[in-house]
């Protein structure tokens, strides 16, 4: 179930999971709503927001999220330097640490079917999840002063997730007889277009003399996936890029069942804030090497076509949970690289490419790496310092491994 609360209104959308019920509320601030909490000398509330005289901070009221949560997607209006840092509490009087919240993507300005997004052009924060048992948020936000008279900030937005439980511990292994989450409802074909398959550009390389073995992977269904909105559009991979999920604390999962709850609130984050079909990427790895099928069905001869690099037709997306860059500095697991490996030989031998060349992207315009990093496409720090460092060992090893099982 996802609530919006925006000033007094009140909507319920139903969100289906096969194991789980996904709950969500969404906590509007805007305008001269933003009054409350405290303000530091030079800044005022107006009509439009928070104006800032000179460099100062803003602390919000607490705020009731009206459910227990584990996750928090903040989104906001700013003006460009603004910083902004959360805190929860379970009963609104003890408080957590401040927990940074940096931006560097934006909320596009039409979803994945071509309407309009209400939020499109608000910066976006990264998924940060907390102790499950938080009900009250709060934020605290750095403004910056504007020369143009615009308000520093005129905008919040905390998408509160309770990604709901599940034992999600069956077997991991797709097989045929694998049932996805989708199969418990038709597409709604009066809002979805019928399946269109874009064809990606042959790849180079000619067809490889040995095929990787599939890695074990977990269903949709295992990790209580929600139906896509509408029917899948497909293609066919020439490229595979690589992602982190820049989610923050996903290292505080230490069983494979809170990875598949990290994995649902991702997935709500995806559609419901970001406005995408389902969640973006083709597949995702905890850190402990499990890999769980995101955006993909079970048919190998073709690849569903993702959201995760801004161009995405001849792709398909790799992500790790975590987050591998400043200011938090995780490191991928060996056992995320050891899995990232296997994925992108298994992936290669089936789709003929050359893990270590470099092709046309045609949806990209331009030659890149034919595994390649989320910022070499896109102006992003993805898949994150730590991760990006390892690219080129990883289409080695990818390589290798191919190579090993032509002998």
């Amino acid at each position: 179930m996802v609530r919006f609360f925006l000033a007094s209104a009140l909507a319920v959308l139903p969100a289906l999971s096969l194991q789980a019920e996904v709950r969500s509320v969404r906590l509007v601030r805007q305008g001269a709503g933003l009054s409350g909490g405290r303000l530091e000398a030079g800044v005022t509330v107006r009509a439009d927001g928070l104006h800032a005289e000179r460099n100062a901070a803003y602390v919000s009221p607490p705020l009731d999220a009206g459910l227990a949560f584990s996750a928090i997607g903040p989104h906001w209006k700013a003006a460009p330097g603004a910083e902004i840092e959360i805190a929860v509490s379970a009963d609104g009087l003890t408080w957590g640490r401040w927990i940074p919240a940096p931006s560097e993507e934006t909320i596009d300005s039409l979803r994945e079917d071509g309407t309009s997004r209400l939020f499109g052009g608000d910066a976006l924060g990264p998924l940060v999840f907390v102790s499950p048992d938080s009900r009250w948020v709060r934020y605290r936000v750095r403004l910056p002063t504007r020369a143009d008279g615009e308000p520093s900030l005129s905008r919040i937005v905390f998408h509160l997730i309770d990604p709901g439980e599940d034992e999600a511990e069956g077997p991991p292994a797709i097989d045929g007889t694998a049932r996805d989450a989708r199969e418990t409802r038709e597409p709604d074909r009066s809002e979805a277009p019928a399946p269109r398959r874009a064809r990606a550009p042959a790849p180079e390389e000619p067809e490889p003399v040995s095929a990787a073995p599939r890695p074990s992977i977990l269903s949709r269904s295992a990790w209580g996936a929600r139906a896509p909105k509408y029917a899948y559009s497909y293609t066919r991979a020439g490229h595979v890029g690589i992602h982190h999920t820049a989610s923050v604390d996903d290292f505080a999962a230490p069983t494979r069942a809170e990875c598949a709850g990290r994995l649902r609130a991702i997935q709500a984050f995806h559609m419901d804030t970001n406005g995408w079909n389902d969640i973006g990427y083709a597949w995702v790895v905890c850190r402990h090497g499990d890999v769980f099928q995101g955006r993909e069905d079970d048919d190998d001869t073709t690849d569903v076509q993702g959201a995760h690099d801004g161009f995405n037709r001849g792709s398909t997306g790799l992500a790790l949970l975590g987050y591998f860059h400043p200011p938090y500095d995780q490191r991928p697991t060996e056992e995320q690289l050891s899995a990232l490996v296997d994925l992108i030989a298994w992936i290669s031998g089936l789709r003929g490419i050359d893990p270590a060349g470099r092709s046309l992207y045609e949806a990209f315009g331009a030659e890149v790496d034919n595994v390649y990093g989320h910022r070499e496409v896109k102006e992003t720090s993805c898949p994150g310092d730590h991760l990006f460092a390892r690219k080129e060992l990883l289409r080695a090893a990818a390589l290798e491994k191919l190579l090993v099982g032509a002998l």
